[in-house]
């Protein structure tokens, strides 16, 4: 009888085994088993949860609900319409009509405003009165009358042989013929030679007649910087 299974016997042996804990370990114990009582029941309520919110992805979905939403206050207000982006439609690039041009040419290349015929010799003159460009031949005072025009054109030049030396051995009566880029010609008698010992006492001529003034360093024969001017003057002969 004694080897038999009793719960009595087994309720007794319980109490006696926990006679053998302490108070401290039995309320390690009650904290230990309410913890592991709440995990289950946050367990019990996630599951529920993740069943309730599966879907079932072995069907198609139903098509979406289109919900109009109309503001308050303004039920006349018509709904968007979709805007088409404008292409792009290729242009031909507008032609450059050409123009012309401010500086003569005659067939080639070339930047003559008018060309001086002064005792046979012919002297190529530029449009501009600038270092550059009397480096190269005299120049065209661009703020002077037009040669032919009534008052006075001015041209400088340096008194090199490539530009004003001839002037040294020009007379009063003198001719001097004037050609433009387009052939126009205009001749000129010269009527007076006047010698400046320093730049600073000469000044341009104003005149309402047809005139042309030729300005150049003085003397001719000269080493370095040239102190004075030579200035020639002519008048227009006009066509009899």
């Amino acid at each position: 009888m004694g080897l038999l299974w009793s719960p009595y016997k087994l309720k007794q042996k319980e109490r006696k085994n926990m006679k053998h804990f302490s108070p401290l370990q039995i309320a390690a114990l009650a904290v230990l088993t309410v913890i592991v009582v709440a995990l289950a029941i946050v367990a019990f309520a996630t599951g529920k949860n993740l069943a309730a919110d599966t879907v079932d992805i072995s069907q198609p979905s139903a098509t979406p609900e289109v919900f109009k939403i109309e503001l308050a206050g303004d039920t006349n207000t018509p709904s968007p319409v979709p805007v088409p982006m404008p292409t792009a439609t290729p242009t031909a690039s507008p032609s450059v009509s050409p123009t012309a041009s401010a500086k003569p040419s005659s067939g080639r290349q070339t930047d003559t405003f008018c060309t001086l015929t002064i005792g046979g010799k012919d002297i190529p003159v530029r449009y501009g009165v600038d270092e550059k460009t009397l480096e190269k031949s005299p120049g065209y005072l661009p703020s002077s009358a037009l040669p032919g025009a009534e008052g006075t054109c001015a041209i400088y030049g340096h008194r090199n042989r490539n530009h004003f030396k001839v002037l040294k051995d020009t007379e009063v009566g003198d001719s001097i013929k004037v050609t433009m880029a387009d052939g126009t010609v205009y001749t000129y008698a010269i009527t007076d030679i006047t010698i400046y010992e320093s730049t600073s006492d000469w000044t341009l001529p104003a005149t309402d007649e047809k005139t042309l003034v030729l300005v150049t360093c003085y003397p001719f024969q000269y080493s370095g910087h040239a102190p004075g001017k030579c200035v020639v003057t002519a008048q227009k002969r006009e066509k009899l």
